[in-house]
């Protein structure tokens, strides 16, 4: 039914189904944390927008503490399970997910999409600590102005307690106004899952030296 409503128009296909475009085949170990355990599961495909992976017993969560390792990187995340069915193995009936990122670290994202892509990863460079806060974080009650912004406008999903929004952040360089008022501009590139799909969002935000904000665009 869903082949017959996609040819037809009917809707658009959606990341996993077959055919879709983006995703990088290859097995990669898993862990879902189901009633309060972990469950072992082989991932078999990564997305941009998610992963599928099976699993030896049904999961009867909806949304999911997902860890995955890539590259000898062990990521994080929280996912939606979008489709699941089970499948008839050599021995026994095992379980598909096919499950969408909730919640990434932005560093854990670009990992994904650079894995996803066949790209290299970047050589570890050390840089002065000043440097890298400048460039990768702002102010923690900056960061929670920010996520709550984009929440009120429906352009990224609440962050469940405990786990960090689906966000990635590019910060400019300081502006100096004189008079100790100085303004920073910030890239907040956000994703919200509307319907079956999920759309990206590029927002631009103000920060002001007295730590308060100011949406641009």
């Amino acid at each position: 039914m869903q082949l017959f409503d996609t040819i037809f128009g009917r809707r658009e296909q959606r990341w996993f189904e077959n055919g879709a475009a983006g995703g990088r085949h290859g097995k990669f170990n898993g862990q879902a944390i189901s009633n309060g355990r972990k469950i072992p599961v082989l991932g078999t495909t990564v997305w941009r927008e998610g992963i599928a992976f099976v699993s030896p017993h049904a999961l009867p969560e909806t949304e999911l503490q997902f860890f995955f390792s890539l590259r000898g990187r062990t990521i994080p995340s929280r996912v939606h399970v979008e489709q699941s069915e089970a499948m008839q193995a050599p021995e026994r009936v095992v379980h598909r997910y096919f499950c969408g990122f909730i919640a990434i670290a932005a560093d854990d994202w670009d990992a994904v999409v650079r894995y996803v892509e066949n790209k290299p990863e970047p050589q570890k460079i050390q840089l002065p600590q000043k440097a890298d806060d400048e460039f990768r974080s702002l102010p923690g009650a900056i960061q929670s102005a920010i996520v709550e912004q984009l929440v009120r406008a429906k352009r990224l999903e609440k962050p469940a307690p405990g786990t960090v929004p689906l966000i990635r952040m590019v910060a400019g360089g300081v502006r100096d106004h004189g008079h100790g008022q100085t303004t920073q501009d910030v890239l907040i590139h956000s994703r919200v899952k509307v319907g079956d799909e999920m759309v990206a969002y590029d927002t631009r935000f103000r920060v002001f030296a007295s730590q308060r904000i100011e949406l641009i665009a």
